[in-house]
């Protein structure tokens, strides 16, 4: 195992380069993120860890966190939070998305992305939502969790269990057990009409 300072890891999608340049000194997941494999050690270990994915000039995603493993037989890196929470920001034809948890993985082939633990992400357009678990799909190019989310758009709240979603969180589908409400004036809840429904439903 090999411990690390600071470091930035590029990655180059246009022509599938990874480069690791030194800059300074020295819960349950799918199968992509390493569900059901033994425990080992991390090949690298990184204090101050920046993890970059760009393609033909423009950045796709950032990560960034205190400490970071790289394991590289599994293909995934693992950011941690030691002081400040592990952050990520995702970039989309929609605008950019800042995320933030206690940890993250990074499958370093797909180039996919899971939050965990005290989430929350902010859009640009000051939408937001928060759960315990965010996954980032490089393929989609969109958010999804399958646990309680809750989002919050303006004066309007939704919860739900499982929702999908674009970067900038305006168009969202919740997949089950949906509650909505706005705000009044008074500062209170006020429910709008009915439930949402129990099976789903978009905002």
């Amino acid at each position: 195992m090999r411990t690390t300072g600071c470091v930035q890891i590029v990655w180059i999608t246009a022509i599938s380069v990874v480069a690791l340049t030194a800059v300074g000194p020295a819960g349950e997941a799918p199968t992509a993120f390493g569900e059901n494999r033994p425990a080992s050690t991390a090949d690298v270990r990184i204090t101050k860890f920046h993890l970059v994915e760009t393609k033909d000039g423009k950045t796709l995603w950032e990560v960034w966190g205190d400490r970071g493993e790289v394991f590289d037989k599994e293909g995934i890196a693992k950011v941690m939070k030691v002081s400040n929470p592990v952050t990520v920001m995702l970039y989309s034809e929609q605008g950019k998305l800042t995320a933030r948890s206690d940890r993250a993985t990074v499958n370093m082939r797909t180039k996919d992305i899971r939050l965990e633990r005290n989430v929350t992400a902010t859009s640009e357009q000051g939408n937001s939502l928060q759960t315990q678990s965010l996954d980032w799909s490089a393929k989609d190019r969109r958010v999804s969790t399958r646990l309680p989310v809750t989002l919050v758009k303006g004066g309007f709240t939704s919860s739900g269990v499982g929702m999908e979603a674009e970067t900038d969180l305006e168009r969202v589908r919740f997949l089950s057990r949906v509650r909505s409400h706005v705000m009044s004036e008074g500062g209170g809840p006020e429910h709008k009409g009915r439930p949402g429904p129990r099976n789903g439903g978009t905002q």
